[in-house]
């Protein structure tokens, strides 16, 4: 997800069709206040965001509430069953925690910045005394996953992969149903982008952790 702006887009972002299971319609919604015929923002926290309820359609980004549309099928199956690979995965394991598209992380405090990713997974030592029971996950994930639909624009994967960069999350996976690639992104190295004939490997984020992609993309 991301605001509405240019950016260049190189490596192997460049040609991917534009649109995610999640579609990001990026016009600011959110409360504003206008003072000599200035418009100022008011810059929405992470708890509110939680007070409006899991049925509330958004993100937060730096503070502003970005509304998040429903999901094309195609695009879903697809992250279902890549999200069933990797809750099977971690359970079998005890590695730690997986979350579908309504389980959101805080990116960033200050401004606030949460999202919910397609399919998320935090390691379980991030959380010696379990998981809270109220409010989003206080931390970035370790592995996010997002499946492009074909509304997505490449400008906002480009900006929403530049928030998880700035988080510090450690393994992204841009998954491209109609060209059957997922775009890889380990933090500090350059994208990778691995065709549906591959496999696809957790590395150090999940340890023993490897997908063939034809599982995930056949009819």
């Amino acid at each position: 997800m991301a605001c509405r702006q240019t950016a260049a887009v190189d490596g192997p972002l460049r040609g991917m069709s534009i649109g995610t299971p999640c579609c990001y319609a990026w016009g600011s919604i959110s409360n504003q206040a206008r003072h000599g015929g200035m418009t100022a923002t008011q810059l929405v926290t992470a708890d509110e965001l939680y007070q409006m309820g899991s049925d509330a359609p958004y993100e937060l980004i730096e503070g502003v509430l970005k509304e998040v549309s429903p999901s094309s099928f195609k695009s879903d199956v697809f992250v279902l069953r890549i999200g069933s690979a990797i809750l099977r995965h971690v359970d079998d394991q005890q590695l730690g925690y997986v979350t579908g598209s309504s389980g959101g992380y805080i990116l960033n405090q200050h401004p606030a910045t949460v999202v919910a990713p397609d399919a998320g997974f935090v390691r379980g030592d991030r959380f010696p005394a379990g998981i809270p029971d109220r409010g989003f996950c206080p931390a970035p994930p370790d592995l996010a996953v997002e499946v492009i639909s074909p509304t997505d624009r490449k400008a906002d994967i480009v900006q929403k992969q530049e928030l998880y960069r700035r988080a510090g999350v450690p393994l992204v996976w841009w998954v491209d149903p109609d060209r059957k690639t997922v775009t890889v992104h380990r933090l500090g190295h350059e994208p990778e982008v691995v065709e549906a004939t591959g496999v696809l490997d957790g590395g150090d984020v999940l340890p023993g952790f490897e997908l063939n992609l034809r599982t995930i993309f056949r009819d």
